[in-house]
């Protein structure tokens, strides 16, 4: 009824070509337009690590992790005090996370020690020597994208390799309300033709650039969400695409962006079941927190921000690592997400209900010989298949235990994070590959 706001005339001329309905910079979509586009969007699709071993798998029912994207500023992890991002910070930030078992895409912090015209192709570069796993990228400019697309398809091998086996998704985003700028256009349509899987993040925030509504500003970003797909499948039919509805929160005593609410998780859980029902795989931010620091607090906030969605069927749950509603990086908080992550993923298989799990005659045995399950075959069977979820780090000690060292997990989780540092390596690039990445990175200066 609304339509979508374009200054694009490659956009409006792809829409109307296809059937919509142009007014000046108005596009409305018709229903044969949808239902056509819907129809070819790929129901799954993989993303490929570059050691070929890290997969992640969108529309097969798994639910995956990925890093913070775009903060400014880290939690430094020996003085514990929030400085300036830089450069190193996205390399160690991505070499820990390539560590971490439960991490499974990589998204790149923002350095502030890099030109701001080249900081998108030094993200890329960093990623690309100092993680095996598939990587996710964010753009604001259509400018970069043949550069970064020259950069994967260097690593994959080839274009053709880069396409069969993508090593990354590169997301644009609409401006909400409903408006689809001309630098987002030009990326979207680049990321669609060069093959490279395409992410639609639309961002609205309640009461700002939504409506103060939980309902409306769902259906809106969808609707926003949905532009995005519809034309990336009427460029190129079957292109694989992703949706990742963000709405955050206005805080109107502030006017702070907040991204940790009960009602984020409800929104999110909401554009997950929206986006299930359109047969497009999605994303949500899942490990976002108002807090500060590594408090109570940035725990319960993102548990119910990643459980939400998680359990209406979301691809992948973003944001981990975060604090300060996605504005500032933590190694030590990077390190707890891959626990919860490792919980949310167990929470998700559920539980097996058949005979043998049921164990009525298990039960009646027990009981008629009033005994206990302790030495019973059965509790041997079933202890470690596939067993009780055990914290990597969480302690479940008994007090007198845990009072001769006294470890908090933020502790654990520091140890843990420069032990990773300083002793994980990753799979190097060959030398050539390196240079050539450097030559592209440089050219772009």
């Amino acid at each position: 009824q609304v339509g979508i706001r374009t200054d694009s005339d490659r956009f409006k001329t792809l829409l109307s070509d296809h059937g919509c309905k142009v007014d000046n910079d108005v596009v409305k979509f018709t229903d044969g337009v949808i239902e056509k586009g819907l129809q070819t969007v790929p129901e799954k699709f993989t993303l490929y690590g570059r050691n070929n071993h890290n997969r992640v798998r969108f529309g097969q029912g798994d639910i995956h992790t990925q890093t913070l994207v775009g903060a400014p500023a880290v939690i430094d992890l020996s003085s514990g005090r929030k400085r300036d991002c830089t450069l190193q910070d996205v390399a160690d930030i991505a070499r820990l996370s390539d560590a971490l078992p439960f991490m499974d895409i990589v998204s790149p912090a923002f350095p502030l020690d890099v030109p701001p015209d080249v900081v998108g192709l030094a993200q890329l570069r960093t990623l690309l020597n100092w993680t095996c796993k598939p990587i996710r990228l964010c753009v604001k400019s259509a400018a970069e994208l043949p550069r970064m697309i020259e950069m994967l398809a260097l690593v994959a091998g080839d274009r053709v390799a880069m396409q069969k086996k993508p090593l990354a998704y590169i997301e644009i985003s609409p401006i909400s309300p409903l408006e689809y700028g001309r630098e987002a256009v030009e990326a979207l349509c680049d990321i669609v033709e060069a093959g490279v899987p395409l992410g639609i993040i639309p961002s609205p925030m309640m009461g700002a650039t939504g409506p103060m509504s939980m309902a409306g500003c769902v259906a809106m970003h969808h609707a926003e969400n949905l532009a995005g797909v519809l034309a990336s499948q009427l460029l190129k039919p079957g292109a694989p695409v992703i949706m990742s509805p963000r709405a955050a929160f206005m805080d109107m005593r502030s006017g702070t962006g907040l991204w940790a609410m009960p009602e984020m998780g409800m929104m999110a859980a909401a554009s997950v079941q929206l986006c299930r029902k359109t047969g497009v795989s999605c994303t949500a931010t899942g490990y976002s927190t108002a807090s500060k620091t590594f408090d109570m607090q940035s725990g319960y906030e993102r548990l119910y921000n990643a459980l939400l969605p998680a359990l209406s069927g979301v691809d992948v749950l973003g944001a981990a690592g975060s604090l300060d509603n996605a504005l500032i990086a933590c190694y030590r908080m990077l390190v707890v997400d891959n626990e919860i992550s490792s919980a949310v993923k167990r929470t998700v298989q559920g539980t097996q209900v058949d005979d043998d799990a049921l164990a009525v005659d298990i039960i009646a045995e027990v009981f008629d010989q009033r005994t206990h399950f302790l030495d019973h075959e059965h509790t041997y069977n079933h202890l470690r298949s596939p067993g009780l979820w055990v914290p990597p780090l969480g302690d479940r000690h008994t007090y007198e235990e845990w009072i001769i060292n006294a470890q908090r997990l933020e502790q654990n989780a520091a140890l843990e994070a420069r032990r990773i540092l300083k002793t994980h390596e990753v799979i190097a690039l060959d030398k050539k590959i390196r240079v050539e990445l450097d030559r592209i990175v440089d050219g772009a200066r």
